[in-house]
């Protein structure tokens, strides 16, 4: 009776997700106007997949490539370049912003490469590297702000400590900067514990979800789980094909270990702060932020059990006043928190980037327009 009900599941799920889900994505992606494109960057040997919004000139003047107000995006893991599609549409950004969303190495169309078998799996460093390169290939001017969410917000991060010339503001919401990775979650996920986004099995989805929420354990929370059940099998069975078995677990594990995480939940590499001038700095050895003069807002979801709210603090020298505001060490820095919140779902299980739409298209339209 049990595989009956999975194989009903599967097959509305999966209707509902080929069909409505598709059909949404499409008409955003058409209504964004981004275009699919790639750039060669020589230095890295890599082909870069991403999309585009070219500007529209204003009042018939086009302008330089360096004033050219630009806005990057930067998605999350396991996520595509096509997925914020929607929020692009949503933010209502003005016609002469250039729009880019590069497509995170081991994402979306990259994925493509990983059947060879000459695929490595991209570590901080070779992302961080790409990805400098890529803003000078297709000429990203300084006039730029940028947003980055989960993984893409410790991309982000780290490229703008990189690139001070192009990067001028970002939107950091739930940044996986290295140290602010929820300690269980790397525990669990180097031990064989938790599965994270690597699915196993049907069960590996409702947990995820729920953990995408304010946690797995969590049952005083108005929606239990964000995503209805008869989604679940779909979600999984789709997961299945849209890379090689054992990609999304190879790739996970290599990013955590490239950094030094080991199965005791800490670096296993010597804390760095100092000398960050020097050419051999290693940012991603940073315990505490090193870009204290980025201009930035950060936003972080109180309960997140992905990036760790608390941990987040302690990395941004954040400290709570009186009067329920956030101060923190770098005089550039705008911290905010989103309470009864989780990593993606509130506990009412509206997704966060509803969530915090208004407030983030104010702080990116903020630069010289």
């Amino acid at each position: 009776m049990r595989v009956i009900q999975r194989e009903f599941e599967a097959a509305v799920g999966g209707a509902l997700i080929h069909t409505v889900g598709k059909a949404a994505q499409n008409r955003y992606l058409k209504k964004s106007a981004l275009k699919a494109k790639s750039a060669l960057l020589p230095s890295c040997s890599y082909e870069m997949f991403y999309l585009e919004r070219e500007a529209k000139p204003i009042d018939g003047k086009v302008l330089d490539t360096k004033e050219q107000p630009t806005i990057i995006f930067f998605h999350g893991i396991s996520q595509r370049s096509e997925d914020f599609a929607a929020l692009v549409v949503r933010l209502r950004i003005p016609p002469h912003f250039r729009i880019l969303v590069p497509e995170q190495a081991g994402h979306g169309k990259d994925i493509a490469r990983a059947h060879g078998s000459k695929y490595t799996q991209p570590t901080h460093k070779s992302m961080l590297e790409t990805t400098c390169e890529f803003l000078d290939v297709v000429q990203v001017g300084s006039n730029t702000s940028a947003f980055g969410i989960s993984l893409g917000g410790g991309v982000l991060y780290y490229v703008a400590y990189a690139r001070p010339d192009i990067i001028k503001r970002s939107v950091l919401v739930s940044p996986a900067i290295v140290p602010c990775v929820d300690k269980a979650l790397v525990s669990g996920i180097l031990d064989g514990r938790n599965n994270f986004f690597c699915f196993e099995s049907r069960e590996d989805v409702k947990v995820l979800f729920r953990d995408l929420s304010t946690g797995r354990d969590d049952a005083s929370r108005k929606k239990r789980d964000p995503v209805p059940k008869f989604f679940l099998e779909a979600i999984y069975r789709q997961s299945q094909k849209l890379a090689p078995k054992g990609h999304y677990k190879a790739l996970l594990l290599n990013l955590l270990e490239s950094v030094g995480f080991d199965e005791s939940q800490t670096l296993s590499r010597e804390p760095q702060n100092d000398n960050m001038n020097s050419d051999s700095a290693d940012p991603f050895a940073a315990v505490t932020d090193i870009d204290t003069g980025a201009k930035r807002l950060v936003i972080w979801p109180e309960k997140d059990r992905i990036i760790n709210f608390e941990q987040g603090m302690e990395f941004f020298d954040v400290s709570l006043n009186s009067s329920g505001t956030f101060s923190c060490k770098s005089h550039t820095t705008e911290f905010e928190s989103i309470p009864n919140c989780g990593h993606l779902f509130n506990t009412e299980g509206k997704v966060i980037i509803d969530i915090i739409r208004p407030r983030v298209r104010e702080y990116l339209l903020a630069i010289n327009n």
